[in-house]
């Protein structure tokens, strides 16, 4: 029985003990629209705050973001319809309002610096939590078993 313990504490002692996965890191795939991905699940807007309340200053950088991305939404949906409403006459054979289309047009390119500036948060914010997980998680605990002033002894340091 003495055998098997001390063998067991041995084993123990090799190895480097991590509180959570590395895994936990939140992916990006850039394109023209960023994933973001967590576990190989995708990841929608709300997730992402749900996640990042655990660290104050990505939580912070995600606040920015969705504020951003209200606006893309709300310029993205008047301009995509100023656009469309005269492209739709036009196909279905009516006299089309072209200015309303270059009103849209216009509206639509005031949404791209809210848009790029919706990815460049979110992205920081993502690269903070990362951060954030590689700090805390990656703290090893380390066991040693070894002679000390008292005989022999297990020595934890985390």
């Amino acid at each position: 029985m003495k055998k098997t313990l001390l063998i067991c504490l041995m084993l123990v002692s090799c190895f480097k003990l991590f509180a959570q996965s590395p895994t936990d890191t939140i992916e990006v795939k850039k394109g023209f629209s960023p994933v973001f991905r967590q576990n190989g699940e995708n990841l929608n807007l709300n997730q992402l705050m749900e996640l990042t309340k655990s660290n104050p200053e990505a939580y912070k950088e995600m606040k920015i973001a969705k504020s951003k991305a209200g606006f893309v939404s709300a310029l993205g949906y008047a301009g995509g319809f100023l656009v469309g409403y005269p492209l739709g006459t036009a196909i279905g054979g009516g006299k089309p309002n072209w200015s309303l289309a270059g009103i849209g047009a216009g509206v639509l390119a005031l949404s791209l610096p809210f848009s790029s500036s919706f990815t460049k948060h979110t992205q920081n914010a993502i690269r903070i939590y990362n951060n954030g997980l590689t700090q805390t998680s990656m703290n090893p605990v380390d066991f040693k078993l070894g002679f000390t002033g008292n005989g022999l002894g297990l020595n934890l340091k985390f």
